[in-house]
């Protein structure tokens, strides 16, 4: 069963990246908000988000916008990040653009705007976010922490590791649980804990040698972990709004 929340320990609880990001579809010139809010209610006042929303996210954040932009309909249509990428590529090649914005991760993002599906301009309002919270065409929307957890009936209290460095240890062969697509992850330790790009990789070959299950999907990974298919899962995300 999964551990209640005084049983969960957060053993590498960093911030890696700003994994959550807006990026504006190719429209004319980059205005303020209010600007842009006029021009929609005169094209008939529909946002189409692109994204990564959960529905339990959705159904808080965008009635907020809503109420800030009065006559204004959100339609979200939440996938996984390559799922929307696709259907934002294939739409473009049918000569449809139906997403006005996109809200996924930065890799993500940088794929759409690679196919020129992404404004390359900022709103002004974008000038009060620290540098490394925007790019040219992008603005952080979230962080996302990245943790390991285990599930306490499989790991008894003896075994509860004491560092992300015991997952490299053989007891955990055959126990690892991990989203594949978390490179963050990696380059966290190369960047932060490590200052080495080379004993990051080190780390995580003798981690992945004790033979990690990898699963696509956060929600995934913990309904894996409650159902006991792993002992512990080294990438749970935990998202905190900018």
């Amino acid at each position: 069963m999964w551990p209640n929340s005084a049983s969960v320990r957060n053993i590498c609880c960093v911030i890696v990246l700003c994994a959550g990001f807006f990026s504006f579809t190719t429209f004319g010139h980059a205005q303020s908000v209010d600007e842009t809010y006029k021009e929609a209610l005169k094209e008939g006042g529909t946002l189409n988000v692109y994204g990564t929303l959960t529905p339990d996210t959705a159904v808080k954040v965008l009635p907020v916008f809503e109420k800030r932009f009065p006559g204004v309909k959100t339609v979200n249509t939440g996938a996984s990040s390559d799922k929307i990428v696709a259907r934002a590529i294939s739409e473009a090649r049918g000569g449809r653009t139906i997403g006005d914005v996109f809200h996924m991760n930065l890799e993500n993002v940088m794929q759409v705007h690679e196919q020129g599906l992404v404004l390359e301009k900022l709103p002004p309002e974008a000038d009060v976010f620290a540098s490394h919270l925007k790019g040219t065409y992008w603005v952080a929307t979230r962080f996302n922490t990245l943790v390991a957890a285990w599930n306490t009936q499989l790991v008894s209290k003896a075994n509860e590791p004491k560092s992300f460095e015991d997952f490299a240890e053989p007891k955990w062969k055959g126990k690892l649980l991990a989203e594949p697509r978390d490179a963050e992850f990696m380059i966290a330790f190369a960047e932060q804990r490590y200052k080495s790009a080379d004993k990051a990789i080190a780390l995580f070959k003798r981690i992945a040698a004790n033979g990690v299950e990898f699963h696509s999907g956060h929600p995934q990974l913990v309904e894996l972990l409650m159902a006991g298919q792993g002992s512990a899962s080294i990438t749970c995300a935990l998202s905190v709004s900018a």
